[in-house]
């Protein structure tokens, strides 16, 4: 047996004091927040269970507090007291569930009509979890509201796995051991499932057995995610006729509200990849598609953390379009939230080169980290659409949430006033805006020099400037205003390379020192935005030398000896 009120778990809050300051009023402790429980209730929670004692048998009920604490600690302080004893299996449904808990059914005058809406007085909030609900699980029965349940549980006959994520599954018949579920199961039932011989379906007795210890068992099956829906109320409890859902990874520790109307896919891999797109049942949504010809998304990525992808104490990573051109980066910032968590935001543009024709997106990308991973939110529309479901991308970081410090905890950058005022910017129409030609893409001049992008000298260049410029944010900004300078002559002369054999030749001949000279960077390790300036600049005055004074050394050294 048990002391289970009197243990760690009885914690009184007075209400109200008398002059003296003497408590008059002990508040009960169903009318206060959720509990939030140490691992040491967790664990002392986690050595009891509870007999269930029927005319014909018994019930051996393991309980799991990890996955749902205050329904456990609520249904041992209810046994505790009693409140089980002389309560029916009103409900029998015989390769589904069985039914108990209501206090109705301890009246025998009491209209059975009534059976199943009995509870304690008061509710408790759900704790859906990634629990199956496979035969033997011990679940809490609720109405509508999804923290609207008290009393009541429910025993899984047969596997029942569309009520995962629905309804708190908290513990289970003791694997292995007697149950009484084929005897109840097995009794005749009349209106409304209840059965007829109400004798052999009534509780006689509910005891707490402590100690226990469930170390032979087998660890019950869980689903890896969850999306658990959740009708929405108004404050006085009224339905609005809207859901919500959130999505929780139990493998990746994560956690967030899927934004309205989207849908969510789970990629493969040994870290988190997920994808979120508007449903088909979004028409706005769906007129965009079929004007630009994409399906706008979320990417939730997460990576093992490795120090030398990370700088300052968050994450240099930048999403890219695969085959896409070098991004040009708009807004790009580390802040920190009120815990001293740092995020790196970068809002960019990229351009996408197909046969036909260049594609323009619009990116913004969210990375931060905790002890173990480092995660990415990134957001990818066309320019023109981008604002439109901006707001996708809010109420996901928002809502998300990531292990920090041993618990759940939401990740807290949706509220800073830097990322408030970018998704503010980032709402407003966008100005039109030139962009290059459809026929412009990166590295013009050395792909018309060596006639194809794939050309070992091109690739060269791709490489260093992804691998190496992009990689500081000096060099993001230098390429920014290079590409701007950049764009207004190449196209000219990449069309008359084409145009002209001995042009082509002469270009490629000039070229061909600038490649050479470029290659240095990639035989020196560039760690900071220091090492970048210094090697950066003696390049450029390595070439500044050998194309304006070399050449003038040696024009001025030929008109003296004339």
């Amino acid at each position: 047996m048990s002391g289970f009120v009197g243990g760690v778990f009885a914690e009184d809050v007075c209400g109200e004091y008398d002059d003296q300051g003497v408590c008059t009023y002990i508040i009960p402790e169903h009318f206060l927040p959720p509990k939030e429980f140490s691992q040491e209730e967790i664990d002392e929670m986690k050595r009891k269970a509870v007999l269930i004692t029927m005319h014909e048998g018994t019930f051996l009920i393991e309980l799991f507090p990890e996955d749902a604490p205050n329904t456990v600690h609520n249904f041992l302080k209810l046994v505790e007291s009693g409140y089980y004893d002389g309560i029916v299996f009103h409900r029998i449904i015989p390769g589904f569930v069985i039914q108990a808990g209501d206090p109705n059914t301890k009246d025998p005058e009491v209209d059975r009509s009534l059976w199943g809406q009995g509870d304690p007085g008061y509710t408790i909030n759900a704790e859906f979890n990634t629990l199956q609900h496979d035969r033997g699980i011990v679940s809490m029965a609720r109405g509508e509201h999804p923290d609207s349940a008290g009393s009541q549980f429910f025993i899984v006959v047969e596997d029942s796995n569309f009520l995962d994520g629905e309804y708190t599954a908290f513990g289970r018949l003791a694997p292995g051991l007697p149950q009484a579920t084929n005897k109840i199961t097995a009794l005749a039932t009349g209106d409304r499932d209840a059965p007829l011989d109400v004798s052999k379906a009534t509780i006689i007795k509910a005891t707490i057995l402590d100690p226990f210890t469930s170390g032979g068992f087998d660890e019950p099956d869980r689903n890896n995610s969850i999306i658990k829906t959740t009708r929405v109320f108004t404050d006085d409890g009224k339905p609005t006729g809207e859901f919500t859902e959130n999505y929780f990874n139990r493998l990746h520790q994560v956690s967030f509200e899927i934004p309205f109307r989207w849908t969510i896919s789970e990629g493969t891999g040994n870290y988190l990849n997920l994808v979120l797109e508007p449903s088909p049942d979004d028409h706005n949504v769906q007129q965009q598609v079929a004007a630009s010809g994409f399906v706008p998304q979320i990417l939730i990525l997460s990576e093992e953390r490795e120090p030398s992808k990370e700088s300052a104490g968050v994450s240099t990573a930048l999403f890219l379009i695969r085959g896409g051109e070098e991004p040009k980066i708009s807004d790009n910032y580390v802040f920190e939230n009120d815990r001293g968590g740092k995020a790196h935001i970068i809002i960019s543009t990229q351009a996408l080169q197909t046969p036909t024709e260049t594609n323009q997106f619009k990116v913004i990308q969210l990375h931060f980290i905790n002890s173990e991973s480092s995660y990415s939110i990134v957001y990818v529309n066309v320019p023109e659409w981008f604002r439109y479901e901006i707001n996708a991308f809010v109420k996901t970081v928002e809502t998300f949430e990531v292990m920090f410090d041993g618990k759940m905890q939401s990740i807290n950058f949706g509220q800073e006033p830097i990322f408030k005022q970018l998704m503010e910017i980032a709402r407003e129409k966008p100005e039109p805006e030139s962009l290059p030609p459809v026929r412009i893409g990166g590295c013009l001049i050395a792909t018309a020099a060596f006639g194809s992008e794939l050309a070992p000298q091109v690739q060269q260049l791709r490489e260093l400037r992804d691998n190496t410029v992009l990689q500081t944010e000096s060099g993001s900004t230098f390429m920014v205003g290079f590409n701007q300078l950049y764009y207004s002559f190449s196209p000219i002369i990449a069309d008359y390379e084409r145009e002209n054999p001995v042009f082509k030749e002469a270009v490629k001949l000039t070229i061909t020192p600038l490649l050479t000279s470029l290659t240095l960077l990639q035989y020196v390790d560039i760690n900071s935005e220091y090492e970048m300036l210094g090697y950066g600049t003696a390049v450029i005055l390595l070439n500044i030398g050998m194309y304006f004074i070399a050449p003038a050394v040696l024009i001025m050294t030929v008109k003296k000896r004339i």
